[in-house]
């Protein structure tokens, strides 16, 4: 299939200044050619006029959990069968709305992606984690109550665990099996969690989790089979001691202070400062923490400014992450919306290159376990996957266009349009 998409203003994933109506010749799903002037029409399947507007790479987001499709106060009472279905809606309304590639950052999507690249669902292209790695009591150890043990078998009755989207890990033996075994269910990328986290039950946010060992351990694991680890993590200290072992992706990051910010600029450690606080969509059914000290929403939003402004004065390497999990209903809304907030944050054309082409740079941490090696993602460019969107306006000027997502044209991922409505 030739498709020529002409009249357009091309925005590439990086640069400023947009390339001034060109055309995009697309031919299966690779960008063949992007140029000026008359193309003949004969030679193409398609022709579609761009009469105008700004097209500009599909969007990513950065952390996601597509297996995570309910609210966290229904997941302990869906079978893993139901949470999968669920997950196809999530994933064909991501892409719909332009999302055309997702960093999965915990929870068992294997059989999705499978299902998405064999063509037999639609959704976007994910870069899996499979189950997020937590020591016991840790982020990821998401049992509801206290009565939900490990059997003498080793084996756990709390649903979340049973189905693999979980898995807890304690000490360095542990913690390379667990790795080892989301390489073997083909993982882009590991995740794990270094510290504490809001919407977990039996952990504060400032506890510490896993062992300096420990971490380096999972470290070296990914690294053996060319890739990365990422790690939930939100105080300095844990950066500092992940930083350390050698994780390259820090999930949120917002307690920050100067002197980290700097030891992540010397590392080269790539930060995905979301989800962003003080949003409108309140997320449903969060599970309140069992010693009741909980950290006030004012204070997480003093701090993502403090982090703010560290991200930018040291120019620490970002992307964009809304930690899209829930209903489908609140992430549609959710999701768009923080393209907003990250603009607030860090102005337009850095939210556009965290959403686009920053993702390409992250994605070679993958090297040879990275699932889409055939193309370029997050580019506009000749060799890039036809995976793109024609938008009204100037994103580039106004990264805010993209939270309506009326804006948005046309979707295309990997020379399929999934949206049209020129």
């Amino acid at each position: 299939m030739k498709i020529l998409i002409e009249h357009v203003h091309v925005f590439d994933g990086y640069h400023r200044q947009r390339r001034e109506d060109v055309s995009i010749a697309v031919k299966d799903s690779i960008v063949k050619e992007i140029c000026a002037g008359a193309v003949d029409h004969a030679a193409f399947d398609q022709v579609i006029d761009g009469a105008g507007r700004t097209a500009m790479p599909g969007l990513s987001d950065s952390h996601t959990h597509l297996g995570l499709s309910a609210p966290q106060s229904m997941l302990d009472a869906l079978p893993a069968d139901e949470l999968a279905i669920r997950s196809t809606r999530f994933a064909k309304e991501m892409l719909e709305r332009g999302f055309t590639t997702v960093r999965d950052a915990g929870g068992m999507v294997y059989g999705l992606k499978a299902s998405i690249d064999k063509g037999f669902v639609p959704g976007p292209r994910i870069f899996p984690s499979h189950g997020m790695i937590s020591q016991t009591c840790g982020h990821a150890d998401m049992r509801t109550n206290r009565a939900q043990v490990r059997l003498p078998s080793g084996e756990h009755i709390a649903p979340q665990l049973r189905n693999g989207g979980m898995v807890l890990a304690d000490g360095v033996a542990q913690v390379m099996q667990a790795v080892r075994d989301q390489l073997f269910l083909g993982a882009s990328q590991i995740k794990v969690m270094a510290g504490g986290g809001l919407s977990s039950k039996f952990d504060h946010l400032l506890t510490a989790q896993f062992t300096f060992d420990e971490l380096k351990a999972a470290v070296d694991c990914a690294a053996d089979y060319g890739t990365y680890v990422m790690a939930h993590i939100y105080t300095p200290a844990c950066m500092q001691r992940a930083a350390r072992a050698g994780v390259k992706s820090f999930e949120h990051a917002t307690l920050m202070d100067e002197e980290t910010a700097r030891i992540i600029q010397d590392k080269g450690i790539w930060i995905c400062p979301g989800p962003q606080f003080g949003s409108a969509v309140p997320r449903s059914g969060n599970v309140p923490k069992a010693s009741g000290h909980q950290i006030p929403i004012e204070t997480m939003i003093a701090a993502e400014e403090q982090s703010t402004e560290l991200i930018n004065r040291f120019d620490l390497p970002i992307v964009f992450g809304t930690d899209a999990s829930d209903s489908p209903d609140y992430v549609a809304k959710r999701q768009h919306q923080d393209i907003g907030l990250f603009q607030k944050r860090f102005g337009s054309l850095k939210t556009l290159r965290a959403l686009t082409g920053n993702v390409y740079e992250l994605g070679k941490l993958c090297t040879f376990q990275h699932p889409y090696a055939e193309g370029k993602l997050g580019l506009l460019e000749e060799g890039a996957y036809a995976d793109l969107l024609l938008v009204e306006g100037n994103p580039v000027e106004d990264a805010s266009i993209l939270c309506d997502t009326n804006h948005i044209r046309l979707v295309m991922k990997d020379g399929v349009i999934y949206k049209n409505t020129l």
